[in-house]
């Protein structure tokens, strides 16, 4: 089975496209906010390099708000056009590693905490305050962090192939958002 898989929850975007677990094209690109120019250039790359596909994953967070719709929306594009399944799948699988923490700033004075067990989700992520996200931790287990956050902890975004290798978890290709999106109202006219 041939799968392009998408990830754009943080900072570093990537697509890669698998073939029955064998990597056959992985792009890295910068992803700042969900203004990474290259993602549309790469995912046209991708796309064009592989004629044959038979399903889609995408990153469905958490993480920011913009780059994951984004994402979102380009994967159910393609899957149109090629009339072919679009799947989601938690953004936080996409590390190389079976048990480990994941810590990203969900802004106001939050962070989101997800734990992976046995290469799976021990349980959904957590919109948290750090001191809480930080006491979820556990001594010799890695954390990584999509920003800067702690000097401990691996700071590396999700990997679209590392994703690929769980499709098996896969889900509904709907956002996860942990707090309604920041929307600031216009002021009335005068």
């Amino acid at each position: 089975m041939t799968i392009l898989t998408i990830e754009c929850s943080s900072g570093t975007g990537s697509i890669a496209v698998t073939r029955d677990g064998e990597i056959l094209h992985n792009y890295s690109f910068e992803n700042a906010r969900g203004r990474g120019t290259s993602f549309f250039a790469l995912l046209e790359k991708a796309t064009r390099q592989t004629v044959s596909l038979d399903s889609i994953l995408v990153g469905i967070g958490p993480g920011s708000y913009n780059p994951l719709r984004v994402s979102i929306a380009a994967a159910w594009g393609v899957a149109r056009a090629r009339e072919i399944p679009v799947r989601g799948i938690c953004s936080l699988l996409g590390y190389d590693a079976l048990e480990y923490h994941v810590l990203g700033d969900a802004r106001a004075g939050q962070w989101f905490h997800g734990h992976i067990r046995n290469g799976r989700l021990a349980a959904p992520p957590a919109l948290l305050k750090p001191e809480e996200a930080l006491s979820q931790l556990t001594d010799g287990i890695p954390v990584f962090t999509t920003s800067p956050l702690m000097e401990s902890a691996h700071c590396k975004s999700p990997q679209a192939v590392q994703l690929a290798f769980r499709a098996d978890q896969a889900e509904t290709a709907e956002p996860i958002y942990l707090k309604p999106p920041h929307i600031t109202k216009p002021a009335p006219f005068q």
